[in-house]
């Protein structure tokens, strides 16, 4: 019984045992199914939302699909439009991909002519641009990229300047993938560049050859930042002088750095226009003059930052405008003359004739009286007075170039030779005459008597700059002139010149007056000693035998005066025996025709001729003449007129008589007159001639010799 209580109570313990483990495993199922229950609720929850997460992100992958496609679409259309040619090829050279711009740039009709295939790059690049495009291909499978410059050759032929820009495509493991890159044409930039370089070009070429150079100082750092060649203008070398304001300054003359300054600073104080001439020191030591002209740059404070201007070497263009100058005056001096010249010949034709009246009536008078009469002195004076007057007029006549010359072939040594013993009388005691002719010295043409006048002028200048005394200079020699000599007075001819010099060792020539000296009247003389005539006869005189005056003078240290004498080849006509003899002569009876149209002069001249045998015919003018010609049954054998006359003139008339008596000789006479070209005739030895006033000897003399 105990054992069925025991059992019992063993089956109860068992059981409720059994009814609690139930309990706890009908909890722990009904947990379990609850959370089975929760983690289906959560998988499903789940499972959605992956799913919803699958359809987003199919969703965002359909919509990147699309982006990728318009961005494609995109970027082909930019590549297709650009006008840049972009390609992509593969390592081997095979084209992935060419722009239509490529097609355009190689002459392509479309990119699909190269789809897939290698570019013969041979012929698309200039021979020149392959060494180039092989170099900087074997930097690509480095993963390099660069740009550089290349020819392209059409497939037609066309030539284009490019630039390549090529960027590589490496894969994961670092190896070259593929190459894209672009293609750009710059053939119009080159040429640009190329005009820009050859404008450039043109203006160093205009800068550096010009005479202007163009400079630009920079004026806060105080260097020169550009400049043309100024070294090699002033004899440096390129660079050799210091790009700075201090050493510029140093080669300005010392005496013009003040007064640049000055205009520098009147300029940036008052933006007044700079322009000044000063002289540069060149690497020899001497000087050029320079012409500059800047101006200052300002900025928008107001401060000046930069000075740009020009300057150019004057030195040449100031000598040729002082010679200019020179010239100037030289020009002015001949109006001067021949308004002088003008003034003489009006009153030279008169006044000869005067002249010629009172010369010839004194003749008379001396010819009457008797050597021991006491009027023959008075008489004697009036014609010494008279042939001052002559010798004036003469001057007047010489210096304007109006005196009608009898030019002949001289030696000047002889005229000099001859002369001597005149010209030491001429000279104070305490100046010494010393004469050194050159034997060699040559022929000229020119009338004697203006020679010696030349002479006698200069003598009487050098004595009068040698109060105190001196040495007085004359010589001879011959010189070849090529050109212009500078400071001669008068127009030098090249050739072969005689030089005939007087140099004194007197007061000399201050540079206020030396510009005058050849004026007419001009003196430095006091009053009543100087005509102011004398140097101006020199030059009408030298002029007017196509020669020049050189001065060459130095204040207290003298004066040398040169006149230049063409030389001739032509020997001096030596007169014979015969002919003397002849001349010497008496030729009588002659009938002489004169013709003069003032009454005195005609008066006197019959008078003296009839004195010396010769029947005598006389007229007042021309017409008068030919009708007394054409009346006359004698023969005439010297027809002697006067040039100028009313109605018909001296040469009308010998024409016309000729033509009546051809061998009638004739000789002029005159005062003066303005026929250049009957003056030429003269000279030419064309025309016999004899200036008035003369002497009776002088006109018997020269009859005498045309009727020879």
């Amino acid at each position: 019984m105990g054992f069925w209580m025991a059992l019992g109570a063993i089956s109860l313990v068992v059981n409720g045992v059994f009814a609690w483990l139930w309990r706890k495993r009908s909890g722990a199922v009904s947990r379990l199914q609850r959370e089975l229950t929760a983690h289906g609720d959560e998988k499903r929850g789940l499972a959605e939302s992956l799913r919803q997460s699958r359809a987003e992100l199919e969703t965002l992958h359909r919509e990147a699909n699309l982006e990728l496609q318009r961005s494609e679409i995109r970027y082909r259309a930019l590549a297709d439009g650009s006008p840049v040619g972009i390609w992509h090829i593969r390592p081997d050279g095979s084209t992935i991909y060419l722009n239509p711009a490529m097609s355009t740039i190689l002459e392509l009709d479309s990119p699909a002519d190269l789809m897939g295939t290698q570019i013969p790059i041979h012929e698309f690049f200039s021979v020149e641009s392959l060494p180039v495009i092989g170099k900087e291909m074997a930097k690509r499978s480095t993963g390099v990229a660069s740009s550089y410059e290349v020819e392209v050759v059409g497939r037609w032929g066309r030539r284009t300047r490019m630039i390549i820009y090529g960027s590589p495509i490496l894969t994961a493991d670092g190896g070259l993938e593929s190459i894209m890159g672009t293609l750009v044409d710059i053939t119009e930039r080159k040429r640009e560049e190329e005009a820009l370089r050859r404008s450039e070009e043109r203006l160093r070429v205009a800068a550096e050859c010009g005479n202007d150079l163009i400079y630009e100082w920079d004026i806060l750092k105080g260097t020169l930042e550009w400049f043309g060649p100024i070294d090699e203008r002033l004899g440096y070398q390129h660079g050799e002088i210091p790009r700075t304001l201090e050493a510029w300054e140093r080669l300005i003359h010392p005496e013009d750095r003040a007064e640049v300054a000055s205009a520098i600073e009147k300029h940036l104080r008052g933006r007044e226009p700079f322009i000044r001439e000063y002289r540069i020191r060149c690497k020899d030591g001497s000087y050029r003059l320079w012409s500059d002209r800047g101006t200052a740059q300002w900025d928008a404070e107001g401060a000046p930052y930069k000075w740009i201007g020009t300057t150019s070497d004057v030195t040449e263009a100031r000598r040729a405008e002082d010679s200019l100058r020179t010239k100037e005056e030289q020009l002015r001096q001949s109006q001067k003359l021949e308004a002088v010249g003008r003034l003489a010949g009006g009153i030279a034709h008169d006044f000869n004739n005067l002249l010629a009246a009172i010369m010839g009536y004194c003749e008379l008078m001396q010819f009457r009286l008797e050597p021991d009469h006491p009027c023959r002195k008075e008489v004697g004076e009036i014609l010494n007075g008279s042939d001052r007057a002559a010798g004036l007029i003469r001057q007047l006549l010489a210096f304007s170039r109006q005196e009608i010359p009898q030019p002949k072939v001289i030696h000047p040594n002889f005229v000099i030779t001859s002369m001597e013993r005149m010209l030491k009388h001429l000279l104070e005691e305490n100046i010494e005459l010393d004469i050194h002719l050159d034997e060699e010295a040559g022929h000229v043409r020119m009338d004697p008597v203006q020679l010696e006048q030349v002479l006698m002028n200069l003598v009487l200048n050098a004595r009068d700059a040698m109060p105190g005394g001196g040495t007085l200079l004359i010589g001879t020699g011959n010189v070849e002139l090529a050109g212009e000599i500078p400071g001669a007075y008068g127009r030098v001819h090249a050739g072969p010149h005689v030089r005939i010099s007087v140099a004194d060792s007197g007061q000399g020539i201050d540079r206020e007056n030396l510009p005058h000296i050849f004026d007419p009247f001009f003196t430095t003389k006091d009053k009543g000693k100087g005509s102011g005539l004398g140097l101006s006869t020199v030059y009408g005189i030298i002029t007017q035998n196509n020669g020049c005056v050189l001065v060459e003078t130095e204040v207290d240290k003298g004066s040398v005066f040169s006149c230049f004498l063409p030389l001739t080849d032509d020997e001096p006509e030596e007169e014979t025996e015969i002919k003397k003899a002849l001349r010497a002569s008496s030729i009588v009876p002659k009938t002489v025709l004169v013709v003069e149209d003032d009454d005195e002069v005609r008066s006197i001249v019959r008078d003296l001729l009839g004195q010396q045998g010769f029947l005598v015919l006389e007229a007042r003018q021309g017409k008068e003449a030919l009708a007394l010609a054409e009346k006359y049954t004698q023969p005439v054998h010297l027809l002697l007129t006067d040039v100028v006359m009313p109605g018909m003139g001296g040469k009308e008339l010998a024409d016309s008589l000729r033509k009546i008596m051809p061998t009638l000789r004739v000789l002029f006479m005159s005062g003066y007159t303005q026929d250049a070209e009957f003056r030429q005739e003269v000279a030419g030895g064309g025309r016999a001639f004899i200036q008035k006033p003369f002497s009776m000897t002088a006109l018997v003399g020269k009859i005498r010799e045309v009727l020879v």
